[in-house]
């Protein structure tokens, strides 16, 4: 089967379309990225793999650091992620992600890094917790739970969805 984009797809019984974990999730944080209020101003980080799904971390410091450790600024449970995993800094009107010697790496849109500037749309893997670079709206008491119910709503779907779809492939 050939895709849109002229790309050999596999398929399972009765043409049912397969995708890779990677696929998923790249759609998911399409999804995202589109789904957007355009009122969304801050940078923040929501988890698109199924350890950290819908969660979402809003950039609200200059340098934010990201492990297993308790008092890391983002605390990742996965044991494939080191103590201290990484680092993502403001670099004057950019953002920039850097690994801290980890032993699974750090990964934007899947290639490994040392450092490396990062734009809204990239995926940001720390050994096996993914994440969508974004831009959020500044939540307010009314709209918090709003903007964060729709986001989960989305998540849901996309993984009802791939779940139905492994279902009837067995």
């Amino acid at each position: 089967m050939v895709d849109n984009n002229n790309n050999t797809s596999k398929t399972g019984p009765q043409g049912t379309q397969v995708f890779e974990v990677n696929d998923v999730n790249k759609m998911i944080a399409k999804e995202i990225i589109e789904s957007r209020s355009p009122d969304a101003n801050l940078p923040a980080l929501i988890g698109i793999s199924n350890d950290v799904i819908g969660q979402q971390f809003v950039m609200n410091k200059n340098k934010i650091e990201i492990g297993r450790r308790p008092n890391s600024d983002i605390v990742l449970t996965d044991a494939s992620v080191s103590s201290m995993h990484a680092q993502i800094i403001k670099d004057g009107e950019h953002w920039k992600v850097l690994n801290l010697l980890s032993s699974n790496g750090t990964f934007v849109n899947s290639e490994k890094i040392a450092e490396k500037v990062i734009v809204e749309g990239d995926m940001i893997g720390f050994a096996g917790s993914e994440f969508v670079f974004s831009k959020v709206e500044e939540e307010t008491q009314e709209s918090s739970s709003g903007s964060s119910n729709n986001l989960v709503i989305v998540i849901v779907v996309l993984v009802i969805a791939l779940a139905a779809l492994a279902y009837s492939l067995f």
